[in-house]
């Protein structure tokens, strides 16, 4: 999926929502697997209908905040196994996540997925980044850090665009 496919994607997905909850997910001790924290730190967007946070390895204990705050959209950032090349970026919804690996969590994302759905009402979708390395290390790698700040440039734009009225 190229950058422009998944910025039009996901502005798809966001197109009627009000309220939208962007949740990086991953361990930033272990090289990529933390680049859904790493972007979701680095989002500038202060808007009283988004959230932006950073949920670490454990996302399910979030459930009753993002409930609370009633996001119709919620977008899940992690670093994803889907045996491409190595920064690759995929829109996955929970009917398709069942193919692809995410060792570093506890709960399933296609659980999650479902269970944030119950709990919010809204819909969820994975941007799942195809990292190179998920060794213990920190920082991600240099391909990867390329990845993260367009994908940071193309939530910053969705965002003012789809809340600029």
């Amino acid at each position: 999926m190229t950058d422009q496919d998944f910025v039009l994607a996901l502005k798809e997905f966001i197109a009627d929502a009000k309220k939208i909850a962007i949740l990086g997910i991953g361990n930033d001790l272990r090289t990529d697997d933390g680049i859904g924290l790493y972007i979701v730190n680095s989002i500038k967007f202060d808007n009283p209908n988004v959230m932006i946070e950073n949920v670490g390895s454990v996302p399910e204990g979030f459930a009753r905040p993002l409930a609370e705050f009633g996001a119709k959209r919620v977008i899940m950032i992690d670093a994803a196994d889907m045996r491409k090349t190595p920064g690759h970026i995929e829109l996955i919804t929970k009917d398709r996540i069942g193919g692809i690996s995410i060792s570093t969590h506890s709960m399933p994302l296609s659980f999650l997925m479902m269970y944030l759905e119950q709990e919010t009402g809204g819909e969820t979708i994975l941007l799942g980044i195809q990292p190179q390395s998920i060794q213990f290390g920190e920082g991600l790698t240099p391909e990867i850090q390329e990845v993260a700040e367009d994908i940071i440039a193309s939530f910053e734009s969705l965002l003012d665009e789809h809340y600029k009225d």
